[in-house]
């Protein structure tokens, strides 16, 4: 893909999304200012507020069923109208009633859009880079709700100027989205993971998680109520805001290096009693009117609050496995959507009852209990070792971007994959070489796309297999064992007629690739083993060998949780009774050699992660 064809439609997507969080800002800022000016109680300015939580988690739910019944354009084209009707509604009208129906509108439109864009944004990624795209994104989302907030100063938050500014920039938000291809990718079924299995996962994560919900959704949303009693208002107030939404960001940075550096727990822990002090010199440095303090304790508090999501993920992800990554994630987001309905409706009352200074006890005291729990947890579980906890990855809280975390399994849907596969089936009717060289052109360029494109152009009936083969790993050898793989994931016979080839020609490497195909395939006795015996059964003895050394080196790569020496063990048995059965008067000596393979293998591998 050449680079306007890669930047186009991620250009596209980012603009749709720098549109629809510059809404979002402006509109989180303004809600709780219009209705403070209207003199709405407190407890009712809370009870609007978390409300957005509750359409959030309703999208969050069912976001994804809703992209597979009528596709992603015409989710994103229904979140913009709905989310555009919801705030120009609430311009109109006063009924609290009505507002807190139309913010939960507003959540669940947020939480399906970026469901939305972040199917698009994996559709034009690759495994290598869509960490970049993620971390792209959250500049997007911090620049574009930090310059959202700043609309305030345009106008007056009692006029109905700034609700159809934040009406328009909805409404086109959808417009960059329906260029981006006429492609739409398949949205895959995912599994799913009961939110009490992921408890016993991590009680840590999932408590930390919990408390983020309360804490940030407190702070973004009764801290511009608690501002407007104290003075703060118009551009100051926007710069106040500001200060705290590049905090959310800026600091995550710092923080991943230390969680990627020191035990997690214990900067869980450091980060919430830090936290707690700044909570409570907050407050103070605004009473006594010190000049740039403000900025930099609401900076650091919401920076330490949002800190709480990634950090409660990477500290899940650490016990679960690759599989169940994305499943944990979206059960994450949930109970962070539960927090976060309690958190601004809970502190409002108690500021209703008492004053608004009290909306730092009640963040002091929520973080307290998560400094208790900490505590409790580092005392009932042995930590992770440094070395093997899961990297900290900078997340944006309540973001639905489960397919762009690099930690999380690749399920490619890729429009550059599907636009070159059409190109493929119309140079093959014209004759099959053309296809084969169109994509080993392509191989220098993009060789991250090729293992898929060689997959699916392999079930185009014209093209031969091993001819593809061959023309793609002459040059580019080290494609060959994700080509083989790939192909041997496909339907129909040919990856027998690929094994065949490389059990007759015997290429450079063969055993090697037949030793990556066996263990991609559910069944490599028919496939690889049987033919391999009656052709060379000689070569079963290296094929063993390759087999075995693989597979202890695959295992100790893995993460720490998805290890399983007893998985590799049972591997190598069934490999041993499939030859018993193919070449019975070789299997003692393949027996012998899986076995010096495999503690070779071990001995090798332990010096290394002694070291580590």
């Amino acid at each position: 893909m050449n680079v306007t064809a890669t930047l186009r439609p991620l250009t596209l997507l980012f603009i749709s999304s720098f549109l629809l969080m510059s809404s979002h800002g402006l509109s989180g800022l303004l809600l709780p200012v219009k209705l403070s000016a209207d003199n709405v109680s407190v407890q009712s300015i809370g009870f609007v507020l978390s409300m957005y939580s509750v359409g959030f988690l309703l999208g969050a739910i069912i976001g994804k069923k809703v992209l597979r019944q009528i596709g992603l354009v015409r989710t994103f084209a229904m979140c913009g109208s709905l989310g555009a009707t919801a705030i120009l509604v609430m311009g109109t009208h006063t009924d609290i009633v009505l507002w807190s129906l139309m913010r939960a509108v507003m959540g669940f439109c947020i939480a399906c859009a970026t469901a939305t864009l972040d199917t698009w944004f994996n559709s034009v990624s690759t495994e290598t880079n869509r960490g970049k795209i993620l971390a792209f994104n959250q500049v997007v989302i911090l620049s574009a709700i930090t310059l959202g907030q700043f609309g305030l100063a345009l106008a007056p938050p009692t006029e109905t100027t700034l609700f159809v500014i934040c009406g328009v920039l909805f409404s086109i938000s959808v417009t960059p989205v329906v260029f981006v291809s006429s492609y739409e990718p398949k949205i895959e079924q995912t599994g799913s993971i009961s939110l009490k299995d992921i408890y016993i996962l991590s009680p840590l994560g999932v408590v930390t998680c919990f408390i983020c919900g309360i804490l940030y959704s407190t702070i973004a949303n009764m801290l511009p109520v608690y501002s407007e009693s104290v003075g703060i208002t118009g551009f100051q107030l926007s710069l106040f805001m500001g200060a705290a939404t590049a905090g959310g960001i800026l600091l995550q940075l710092p923080m991943g290096y230390l969680s990627d550096r020191f035990e997690r727990r214990k900067v869980i822990l450091a980060s919430c009693f830090v936290l707690a002090i700044v909570s409570f010199s907050l407050p103070v440095s605004i009473e006594y009117q010190w000049e740039f303090a403000p900025y930099i304790l609401v900076a650091l508090t919401m920076g330490f609050i949002a800190c709480l999501y990634p950090l409660s993920i990477s500290e899940t992800f650490d016990r679960a496995q690759k599989a169940q990554l994305v499943p944990v994630l979206s059960g994450l987001l949930c109970i962070y959507a539960f927090g976060s309905i309690i958190g601004p409706y809970s502190a409002s009352i108690l500021m209703q009852r008492t004053d608004s200074d009290s909306l730092f006890i009640f963040m002091i005291v929520v973080e307290l209990i998560l400094v208790m729990f900490t505590i409790h947890r580092m005392a009932m579980r042995k930590p992770i070792p440094v070395e093997e906890q899961e990297e900290f990855i900078v997340q944006a809280p309540a973001s639905i971007y489960s397919e762009l975390d690099p930690r999380t399994e690749y399920q490619e849907h890729s429009l550059y994959v599907e636009e070159t596969v059409e190109k493929v089936e119309e140079l093959a009717k014209q004759h099959p070489n053309n296809a084969i060289s169109f994509i080993r052109s392509l191989a220098s360029n993009n060789p991250e796309w090729i293992a898929s494109i060689a997959e699916r152009a392999s079930q185009i009936d014209s093209i031969d297999t091993v001819t593809l083969f061959r023309a793609l790993t002459v040059t580019n050898s080290d494609l060959a064992i994700s080509i083989a793989k790939r192909i041997s994931e496909t339907e129909g016979d040919q990856i027998d007629e690929l094994v065949s080839w490389l059990i007759e020609k015997e290429p450079e490497n063969a055993m090697t690739i037949l030793a990556a195909i066996s263990d991609s395939l559910d069944d490599p006795a028919k496939t690889v083993i049987e033919p391999l015996a009656e052709h060379n059964p000689e070569k079963l003895v290296e094929l063993g060998q390759e087999l075995a050394s693989s597979a202890v080196a695959s295992n100790q790569a893995q993460r720490l949780a998805d290890r399983d020496d007893d998985e590799v063990t049972e591997n190598m048995e069934e490999f041993i009774l499939a030859v018993a059965e193919s070449a019975p008067e070789h299997v003692a000596e393949v027996a012998e050699v899986v076995e010096e393979s495999l503690q070779q293998s071990h001995e090798e591998l332990k010096p290394t992660q002694d070291v580590t």
